[in-house]
């Protein structure tokens, strides 16, 4: 039949704009001066995005987003210009911008408002890593495993003994985790697992040894003592 095969065609054409367009990601013109972005006043972080905190947009960890701020403060065409390593954190970041309103660009002499390309950076906030390895494990197991992945060296790692996990961590150069940390050893239990492996997350970005240039893998035994 030519129509279902003419609707058939059109409906390809249509599928492949769609996945050219969501491939594209909006920006900056290239060479537009970005500026960082100040939140206007009324518009409270902790209130629209309480996992997130504002970020050093020089930080290794960080999700650095680059919007459009409109005369009006309203934010538009959001994109990641920085990934944090964190597809949930770069997720979040973005979802984060577009919640909150911002002070524009004022134009030199006029004192009339402009939009203008901005950027800011996030990263999660305490009460967001607090509750995230609570949720895996007991407050007290998470203190417990905090000091086992404060370096990264892999000369560090302890063998495995009873309650305690053993968990593969890969960084790049600057310290951002190349992929999601994986239990290479249990523990025997399913939720200390669980939060081993959210503690080895919540610990990154791993820095190189002093003196070093270490960029790979490490094995982290995290182990978890009763209080």
């Amino acid at each position: 039949m030519p129509f279902s095969r003419s609707a058939l065609a059109t409906c390809c054409a249509l599928l492949a704009a769609a996945v050219v367009s969501a491939a594209t990601q909006p920006g900056p013109p290239r060479g537009e001066e970005l500026r960082e972005a100040s939140l206007a006043i009324g518009y409270d972080v902790k209130e629209r995005c309480p996992d997130l905190v504002r970020a050093d947009p020089q930080e290794p960890a960080a999700a650095l987003v680059v919007l459009l701020v409109g005369p009006s403060g309203v934010p538009s065409q959001a994109s990641l210009r920085t990934s944090s390593g964190s597809s949930d954190l770069d997720a979040a970041a973005l979802r984060c911008v577009m919640k909150v309103r911002y002070l524009p660009a004022v134009r030199a002499g006029e004192g009339t408002a402009a939009a203008s390309w901005q950027e800011i950076a996030w990263k999660w906030s305490r009460a967001h890593l607090t509750q995230t390895a609570s949720a895996a494990g007991s407050p007290a197991a998470v203190a417990a495993a905090v000091p086992a992945i404060a370096s990264m060296a892999p000369a560090a790692a302890a063998a495995p003994s009873p309650g305690s996990t053993e968990v593969r961590v890969c960084a790049d150069a600057t310290g951002k985790l190349r992929d999601d940390p994986h239990v290479t050893r249990s523990s025997g239990d399913a939720r200390l697992d669980t939060a081993a492996v959210a503690v080895a997350r919540a610990g990154a970005p791993y820095y190189p040894p002093a003196g070093g240039g270490l960029s790979g893998c490490a094995q982290l035994t995290i182990r978890f003592e009763p209080q």
